[in-house]
């Protein structure tokens, strides 16, 4: 990918957030398609995220023995574990 089209469209992107606009309305003041915009627009988003694969690294050294670790999926469910299994952790957060 051109770095400079990118530099320019995530710099389109910034100015369509500043401008209080419609990504409809900015597209055609600019002579764009929105779904190419969109597609830019998911880019840039993307690329400002952290790459943890929408996980976060928990530093359980220290803890209490007697502490639980809750996992609470996004349909609800939510377990506790004791936080000493972390091999049954990484396969509950793999299956689902």
């Amino acid at each position: 990918m051109d770095t400079n089209k990118s530099e320019k469209m995530f710099d389109l992107v910034d100015q369509w957030k500043a401008s209080g606009k419609s990504q409809k309305a900015f597209c055609h003041d600019h002579d764009m398609k929105p779904g190419t915009f969109g597609y830019w627009v998911g880019k840039k988003k993307r690329s400002e995220e952290p790459a943890t694969g929408g996980f976060a690294l928990v530093d359980m050294t220290g803890a209490p023995s007697g502490r639980q670790v809750e996992i609470t999926y996004p349909n609800g469910v939510r377990l506790l574990i004791g936080h000493g299994d972390l091999a049954l952790i990484g396969q509950l957060i793999n299956l689902y």
